[in-house]
């Protein structure tokens, strides 16, 4: 890994543990005992940074769902695995980083926001025909109309106002969302596979 990858890697561990506002350059550059000077020959501004190290996250989630999907027996066990893996990467992020995001770099979040939806739909429905051919999803069920929903209410959970974190945290959210989407759209088949593996 090159100084580039590490300050993108470092300061996107920083962003997400402390919310974006409270990471200066200072910091990451002291974290990773480099000088500030090097973190400005590598990007231009914050802004860069900030977008290169959702790049890399989203990279690297892209990675870990491949992965899942290709170790998984079924598409059960892919929600479930996607549950868990997802449940752990969002206890390790500050509410702030989704508010800071979007209240001071709002260009970027906008940005990042439809990226990622275009990805998720796509994953979202591949997911859902490979569990109509398991047997494990409703047959009369519109792929594309449960991706988007699901889709939409995924993005919620970065929304301080619908469910403020002193009192929804936001994995209980996150596993709601999907436990409560998967039972919704499972054959008898599939909502036993749920409870089998849960």
């Amino acid at each position: 890994m090159d100084i580039r990858d590490k300050i993108i890697a470092e300061a996107g561990k920083l962003f997400m543990a402390n919310g974006v506002k409270k990471i200066k350059m200072d910091t990451i550059a002291k974290k990773l005992m480099i000088s500030k000077r090097t973190i400005y020959e590598n990007f231009k501004d914050k802004d860069e940074l900030i977008r290169e190290s959702l790049d890399y996250e989203n990279r690297r989630h892209s990675e870990i769902n491949n992965l899942i999907i290709e170790q998984s027996g079924n598409i059960i066990e892919a929600v479930l695995m996607f549950l868990k893996t997802g449940s752990e990467i969002l206890s390790q992020v500050n509410p702030d980083y989704f508010s800071d995001l979007k209240r001071l770099y709002p260009a970027i979040w906008k940005e990042k926001v439809q990226e990622s939806k275009v990805y998720t739909f796509n994953l979202i429905l591949g997911l859902l025909k490979k569990g109509k051919e398991q047997g494990i999803y409703l047959e009369d069920i519109n792929e594309e109309i449960i991706a988007m929903i699901l889709i939409e209410q995924l993005f919620l959970i970065s929304d301080q106002t619908a469910f403020p974190p002193s009192r929804y945290p936001i994995t209980e959210v996150y596993e709601n969302i999907i436990i409560s989407m998967t039972r919704g759209i499972t054959t008898t088949h599939g909502r036993e596979l749920l409870e089998k593996h849960r």
